[in-house]
Order: C-alpha cells, then structure tokens, then sequence
C-alpha cells in the first residue's frame, strides 16, 4: 500500500458517538541497540497520521520510554529521567503531538518503576487531571467530556503496594466504582490500564496482567456499571474479548521488540495501531498495521452476518466423563472443525477448533454447567474476534470469551459441511436456523 494514501476512519453510525485511536507499548530508548522500538513507532505514527478523518483524540496505553531501572542505564536519578522524557516528547512523540488532538495517557511500568519516576512522570505531565484517589493524583485521574467518560488507572501506583512489575497489576476499584456512580449518566465510558485483566495469548503470569485479589472485584465493578470497553497494552499483541458483555482490548504493538520474534508471539502477531469508533450501536475496531493494512476488524456486539451461534437445552442429565453436544465436519478431515462437548463429572464446556493448516485442534475452556438441573447453554463462534471470538453464555447471563492460550480464533476457510447433534437434548443454530437440518 502507499505509504502516502490516506485510510478511511471508522465513524460512528449516529450520533451522538465518537471515533479515536488507541495504542501502546513502544519503550523508546531502550539500552539494547538493534530491536527497532523508534523505527517501529514511527511507522505506527505514519499511520495514524494516515486516518481520514483523524482521531478526535489519542488514548496512549502506557511504556512510552525505556525509563528508570537500576540495571539499565542511563536514568538512575530524577534528572536523567527528566531529560529522557524532554528528548523523547520533542522527537520520536512528535508525531502524536502534530494530530492536535486531546492525548490521554496512563503510565505504564516502564514508565513510573519507582517513587522518582512517579514524580518526574507529574512534573512532565503536569496537565493531567490531579482528581485521583488519594497518593495517585497525577498517576489516576477521570476526565468527563459531555457523552464522553474516560478513567485512566496507573496499575502500578507505589501507594498500592507495587514497587515492580513482577508483582502484577493493581487499582483502587473502590475509587472507579465511585466515578462510575457519579458519572452513570455518561453515555460512553472508557476504562484504560497498562495491564490486562484477563489473560492474553496464554500470557497468565501475574508479570503480564493484574493481580486477581484485584482484578476480579475491578471487573465486577465495570460490568455493573456497563463499561464501553477497557482498554489496556503491557502484552505486546492486540487482542479483543469479552468478559460478562464488556469487551478487553490489547493493544501492545506500538513499537516494543519483546517475546518470541518480537511480539507475543510472532508472526502471529503484530506492531500495530487500533483505531475505533462508538456509538449507540456498539464499538467497532479496525487493528492497522505498519503497512497501513488493516488486519484485524471487530465489532461488539457482533454483527449477525459471518457469527455462527448454537442454544443447547436440557432437561437435568445423568453424570458422565464427557458428552458432545456438537459436532461439525468438513470431507475426510482427521478432526471436526468445530467441537462443543462437556466434559467432567462436574461438566465444564469445552470447545475444540480445527484448521487443516494445524497438525492438532485447539482448545477453549467455559464455565462449568450444572446438569443436575435444566439447563440452557450458548455458544457463538466469531472468527472476526480472534481467540475472544469463541463464547458462552448460560441461561441469559452476558456473553464470555472462554479461556485459550492460542493467539487466534476460528481461522479454517470455511464452515463445516456436515454437522452431528446430541440426542439427550434440544439443539437450535440461531444464527442460520436451516444449517442443522
């Protein structure tokens, strides 16, 4: 593609709305020489500049430089910090200043590491709404923008208890409950955290996401409060999944050369920009490349066309290992393409994907089911959601992604040709009510 043609922004199908672009994770400066960080970022930002129209504004998801480290010069004090961020903000962030557009930005581990580098991060960033809770201004903050509500979390805030990463993120969800009640007449709300909540690409470590004693008790706040979407970086890959009807998007691809071929993992993934838009119909995603090529479209709620979706209804069921309530085939296929089964004497969902480019299917875990009782079961499969694209819902509790470590979704060219139901109950396609028959 021409490095110079412009890109066609995603706009919301209404009003009111508002369209934006999100991105993270570049580390600029690292000690290392060779891994590329400003090169990258800079074509992310070629792209970005790229948007037609541009953003309304800039959500910048955290580690924008390589920062203060004992082990990795040069910032061992305040100063060199401070000249680290003056060097970095006149350069290679240039480009993000050039949109004239509103920037939000949280800190992210690289950036504020230590007690020194959360207050040279308040001294840089001085504009930064100081309406945190207490020992966070500067770090936490809100901002209300008529429809518009945006919190930004440090997840790694010194007064939480976290003096490094290895320790996994945290945040104060008592403070994000109360802005929440305050603002609930907001008619969009973000949500944005350097690290995940929900595991990403296998990544579960308590290093790449948030620690669950907080993470769980956070999530719970921002279902009830119906939250638009959290966004987050940290993992560098993108990602999209939904947890109780509230979507996590990953966007960690700004620039930083980590994990496996550079990214988590390589080729799969990728560096990368995400460009979205809200409105009263939902949240669309484009993820755009440094080519300038878009890889990667969501939307939540997901559009009907190209979702697949299967209602499993019981009356109560006899224990056993396992039981399949769904089976798709495609030819002569070692492995069906699609298979739902429970599995366990205490059953817990499982969905096995295949692609005849794989060797072996891959697997998603769900929520276990209570058979001892009747029961009522959902699954939808979204390709365009990658490894989030694979859900379940019992009874009418919101849509979740289950649980994966593999980087992608249902990725087979192709629906199966043939598909075997289970006897024991009542089994509907309600996306293509013919498919089955």
């Amino acid at each position: 593609m021409n490095g110079s043609a412009t890109l066609q922004t995603l706009l919301p199908r209404g009003e009111p709305g508002c369209h934006f672009v999100a991105y993270g994770d570049c580390c600029i400066g690292p000690p290392e020489p060779g891994r590329g960080h400003e090169k990258h970022l800079a074509a992310v930002h070629q792209v970005i500049h790229r948007l037609d129209p541009r953003p309304q504004f800039a959500c910048f998801l955290g580690d924008l430089i390589w920062g203060l480290t004992r082990d990795h010069g040069p910032n061992h004090d305040g100063q060199s910090l401070r000249q680290e961020w003056v060097e970095k903000l006149a350069n290679e962030m240039k480009p993000l200043a050039d949109l004239d557009v509103p920037v939000f930005r949280i800190p992210g581990n690289h950036d504020t590491m230590t007690p020194v580098s959360e207050t040279v991060w308040r001294e840089v960033f001085h504009e930064i709404p100081q309406n945190g809770p207490e020992g966070q201004e500067g770090l936490t903050w809100f901002d209300r923008r008529d429809d518009l509500l945006i919190i930004g979390i440090s997840v790694y805030a010194m007064n939480m208890g976290s003096p490094f990463t290895m320790m996994g993120g945290r945040v104060d969800h008592g403070w994000v409950d109360q802005v929440l009640t305050e603002h609930s007449d907001a008619r969009f709300k973000l949500v944005l955290g350097h690290s995940p909540v929900h595991p990403v690409n296998g990544y579960n470590a308590p290093k790449w996401g948030m620690l669950p004693e907080f993470g769980e008790p956070f999530w719970e706040v921002l279902v009830r409060h119906n939250v638009t979407a959290y966004l987050c970086s940290h993992v560098i890959a993108f990602d999209v999944q939904v947890h109780d009807g509230v979507p996590q998007i990953t966007t960690g691809g700004a620039g930083t050369n980590s994990g496996p071929g550079g990214c988590m993992p390589a080729p799969t993934e990728y560096h990368h920009c995400v460009q979205l838009a809200i409105d009263d119909l939902g949240l669309r995603g484009q993820v755009i490349d440094t080519e300038g090529t878009v890889r990667e479209q969501f939307n939540w709620p997901p559009l009907r066309d190209g979702v697949m979706e299967w209602s499993f209804k019981s009356e109560p069921l006899d224990p056993r290992p396992s039981r399949v309530l769904l089976a798709g085939h495609s030819g002569k296929e070692a492995f069906p393409r699609i298979h739902v089964s429970l599995d366990g004497y205490q059953p817990r969902l499982n969905v096995a994907l295949f692609d005849p480019a794989d060797i072996y299917p891959n697997s998603w875990h769900g929520p276990e089911v209570d058979i001892r009782h009747p029961f009522e079961l959902t699954v939808a499969i979204d390709p365009a959601m990658g490894p989030g694209g694979v859900l379940a819902r019992v009874g009418n509790e919101p849509f979740s992604s289950l649980e994966t470590d593999v980087p992608h979704g249902y990725k087979a060219n192709g629906w199966p040709e043939t598909w075997t139901t289970s006897t024991e109950m009542l089994v509907e396609n309600t996306s293509v009510q013919d498919v089955l028959r």
